[in-house]
């Protein structure tokens, strides 16, 4: 498995990489953690030697013998540094090597991922924001940090991403083999999950989607340089923080919400699950044991209506769960919807749903159909931008 350097610098947050370092374990990586010796005022020796089973080294005059700094960073598939402190990204941009990890970073050609976190006023003084462009115009990924509580109470713009977060940016970094940022600045509408519609004030009608495909999409668009909106129903899937979310429960709200933010993004993928069907009349608490039919009407189509309404420079992707005959299913939903490519998988109760992985065919008027095999999520995301900027370019 790929080796994955975490970098702790000094911050509150450092108590996160804790959690971040258990993770990446568990996930299958072979981990090195190389913390700050400001970090060790937070989160000791001990417990970084305790979860990554090897010795800890913040000063570049320790192990001296192997030049470690260099010998890590040359074995290095990828360093993230959780969190990055202004410092940090201060000494990263002027090359300094005057402890462990920031000699590491200068030594290394991996890429390297930093998640800052700090006080708002320190995200958004100008001197951040100029070592912040430093760092991603010599190609580093610098991840925006999310908003919320901060320390001493404070609230706003700062917070370090949930460790799932992390972990689901450097599982999507993993599954490709170069990150192009062919989406660069290319503002893009997600739909996932699954819509619910009320049977009575308790109960719903939904289906399985648990939005994974959806958020992995967001991943992979993230590291590729969009902005993400992502538009959510009723999923379980880690989102990620700096997409600008709107939640939605039914298909009427999805229609509506798409609807009103399409004509402000030139990419909008369909990955949300629709509900078909919507229950003609509400009732009150239907009483349990009671017998119960149930009379429905078809919901919106959001699909086709974003399609109506697509201005000429917009591309829309669509989505086709089928349970059988998937190409031909799906060749005859893209007649329909007239969409400018079509994502089609199988799907049942053990297929398609969920963390487990998948397998995707592409479809387009334009050229014959790809199909991926059985891959991870994360790598059907990557392999459907891939042909979102095929496509587009060809029509150019």
């Amino acid at each position: 498995m790929p080796k994955v350097i975490l970098g702790v610098a000094g911050g509150v947050a450092a108590y996160k990489a804790i959690s971040l370092a258990r993770l990446i374990q568990d996930e299958g990586y072979e981990l090195t953690i190389i913390p700050t010796s400001s970090a060790l005022n937070f989160v000791g020796k001990p417990t970084w030697e305790a979860i990554s089973g090897k010795p800890i080294h913040a000063n570049v005059f320790e192990e001296t013998h192997r030049i470690a700094h260099v010998a890590e960073a040359r074995s290095a598939d990828l360093i993230v540094v959780a969190p990055a402190t202004a410092d940090l990204l201060q000494r990263a941009v002027a090359g300094a090597a005057n402890d462990m990890l920031t000699a590491t970073l200068l030594s290394t050609t991996a890429k390297v991922m930093f998640f800052p976190a700090m006080h708002s006023e320190m995200w958004e003084h100008q001197a951040t924001k100029s070592n912040v462009e430093a760092l991603k115009s010599r190609g580093s990924f610098v991840i925006t940090p999310a908003s919320g509580s901060l320390a001493r109470g404070d609230q706003g713009i700062g917070r370090l991403p949930e460790p799932e977060q992390i972990l689901g940016l450097i599982n999507s970094f993993f599954a490709k083999s170069t990150i192009p940022k062919d989406f660069e600045n290319q503002k893009v509408l997600v739909s996932l999950g699954g819509t619910t519609e009320a049977i009575d004030p308790v109960r719903i009608i939904t289906n399985r989607s648990t939005g994974q495909m959806g958020s992995a999409i967001c991943r992979a668009l993230t590291l590729r340089g969009a902005q993400v909106t992502a538009v959510i129903a009723n999923a379980s899937a880690t989102i990620l923080h700096d997409a600008q979310i709107h939640k939605v429960d039914t298909a009427a709200q999805m229609n509506e919400k798409m609807l009103e933010l399409q004509s402000s993004h030139s990419i909008i993928i369909m990955a949300a699950a629709v509900s078909d069907f919507s229950i003609t009349q509400k009732s009150e608490k239907i009483a349990s044991g009671s017998k119960l039919s149930l009379e429905l009407e078809p919901t919106e189509d959001v699909l086709m209506n974003l399609v109506s309404n697509k201005s000429a420079k917009q591309f829309i992707v669509g989505f086709a769960a089928q349970t059988k005959d998937v190409l031909a299913s799906a060749a005859a939903k893209l007649n329909r919807k007239k969409c400018d490519l079509l994502v089609a998988n199988l799907v049942s109760e053990s297929a398609g749903f969920g963390p487990i992985n998948t397998e995707i065919h592409l479809i387009s008027e334009s050229s014959e159909s790809k199909s991926s095999g059985e891959i991870t999520k994360d790598q059907a995301a990557h392999l459907i931008l891939d042909e979102i900027t095929r496509l587009r370019q060809l029509s150019h």
